[in-house]
């Protein structure tokens, strides 16, 4: 058996909400001690930074669940990644990010701990085309209308990416006919189309969204057919619910699968599984699911229940911090996003001294 199948793992998928983390000069003392007004003067960009308390309360997060691999939406490009990494986790993690399609500079990215022994290939499908056109747009393409401003009519790509990250062993295992090493698992991370219409062309989004779906979809059976026999996991902010009571008609193509969420693998109860909240100071809020970590139906023997959860913030005493009541509490937050936790055993029993297993356990909110 392969380093993944021998090991415990700890994945993590989180939409860390607008992260951007620019600097113009190197902090003269640690930033985890700064005060609000020092942060805010290290960097002049047009883009405001994440506040400090909330990059602190996110790292707090990453101490607390010591993931193996983080997955993140939303993260202000490459030297946002790298300047969390270096100065609030200790440079624990490297960094892994492709900038893709967000016209607002929000991407995804991966935090890996350096401490284990893969090497990795990073592939970006930014630029597959989607089988879609808006309606207005297929009736210029059938009549042969070209507007003088927006040109011929095209396809449409993602609205950020699908960002592949392949996982070799390190050194890699050894093959008796001496062909290339295959990948010991793959992570596909992606975020899909909001729900944001401000065209109105497209009602939240939904039919953008079901392409994009679609084709992410059509990337994860390529991959499965090159690599029959390598683990894929699919994370990220869907922008809707796959399954469910609250399940939406345009992640048909998930259901029909043999992709499953981890929470339910894991069997955590459907009120327990949300990971964002619609609220109002006047009505009723919303909850609902709509960040996951997908995963082959077979690997169900692997997944962890007691450790497969969706994360709560704790604050700077360790207590978890309440689930807000109104859009002012929420605020409060590090993140309108919940981190979903999928936490894997070893593929057998073995003797725990011999188990490298950065996948600390920790206890789930009560």
């Amino acid at each position: 058996m392969g380093l993944f199948e021998n090991r415990g793992w700890r994945f993590v998928s989180f939409n860390t909400e607008n992260f951007f983390v620019y600097l113009d000069e190197t902090p003269l003392k640690d930033p985890l001690t700064m005060t609000d007004a020092e942060w805010s003067r290290l960097s002049r960009s047009t883009v405001d930074n994440k506040q400090l308390s909330k990059i602190r309360d996110i790292a707090r997060a990453v101490d607390d669940l010591d993931p193996d691999i983080l997955m993140l939406s939303e993260v202000g490009g490459r030297e946002s990644l790298a300047n969390f990494s270096t100065y609030f986790l200790r440079d624990r993690y490297a960094t892994h990010l492709v900038e893709g399609n967000s016209d607002r500079g929000i991407d995804l990215g991966f935090l890996v701990k350096r401490s284990l022994p893969l090497t990795y290939d990073l592939i970006s499908h930014k630029s597959r085309k989607l089988d879609f056109l808006y309606p207005h747009e297929k009736l210029s393409k059938e009549t042969g209308y070209t507007h003088l401003r927006s040109g011929r009519v095209t396809g449409h790509r993602f609205s950020r990416d699908v960002l592949e990250l392949r996982c070799y062993a390190d050194p890699p295992a050894e093959t008796s006919d001496g062909a290339q090493a295959r990948p010991e698992f793959i992570l596909m991370q992606v975020h899909l189309k909001s729900q944001l219409d401000k065209d109105r062309i497209d009602p939240g989004g939904r039919d953008r969204r079901k392409a994009e779906l679609e084709m992410l979809v059509t990337i994860y059976g390529e991959v499965k057919a090159e690599l029959s026999d390598v683990p894929i996991f699919i994370a990220g902010d869907f922008n809707g619910t796959i399954s469910g009571p609250f399940e939406e008609p345009e992640f048909e193509a998930i259901r029909v699968s043999d992709l499953r969420c981890c929470l339910e693998l894991a069997g955590i109860p459907q009120d327990e599984r949300f990971t964002w909240m619609y609220l109002n100071n006047r009505r009723p809020g919303l909850s609902r699911q709509l960040d996951y970590i997908l995963l082959q139906q077979s690997l169900k023997h692997r997944v962890d229940p007691e450790n497969t959860w969706v994360y709560r913030f704790r604050d700077e005493s360790g207590k978890y911090r309440m689930i807000p009541r109104n859009q002012n509490e929420k605020r409060t937050l590090p993140s309108d996003h919940y981190p979903v936790v999928l936490t894997l055993r070893p593929e057998v029993s073995v003797d725990e001294t011999s188990i490298q297993s950065s996948a600390a356990v920790k206890p789930k909110l009560a």
